[in-house]
């Protein structure tokens, strides 16, 4: 019995720890580009043709059920790099903030869409090479 308590004190401790350093994650790409979008969507329609065949087929809901599927596929990637070593975990880091990066600029683009009803993304088509 004492062990068995131990074992999920532990399975706690690192989940509370995984949530703790993915916390930006779950702000920017999980929530933050999850409203965004649902807003944007007024205006407009999801420029990602998979995402766009989605929540055709299933309601804008299937899309946080895919940020949920991706925040288990984070932490598998978690728990595996984190028991490597230096290197490894350093991975882990650069992945981490690159995930961040990608959900502030997602939030941002939405909410150029929001205000602006343009998206960072018909800007850059527009600039002629």
């Amino acid at each position: 019995m004492q062990n068995s308590n131990s074992h999920q004190t532990n399975i706690l401790a690192d989940m509370a720890a995984f949530l703790h350093d993915i916390r930006y994650i779950i702000l920017f790409y999980v929530f933050g580009d999850f409203l965004t979008t649902r807003h944007a969507l007024a205006y407009g329609f999801e420029e990602n043709i998979f995402l766009r065949a989605v929540m055709t087929e299933y309601g804008v809901w299937s899309f946080l059920i895919l940020k949920l599927v991706f925040l288990i596929i984070v932490y598998y990637n978690y728990k595996l790099l984190r028991q490597e070593s230096a290197g490894w975990r350093r991975l882990w880091e650069i992945s981490k903030k690159f995930i961040i990066s990608v959900g502030i600029f997602l939030v941002f683009n939405n909410l150029m869409v929001i205000f602006l009803e343009c998206s960072f993304l018909e800007i850059i088509k527009s600039i002629p090479l």
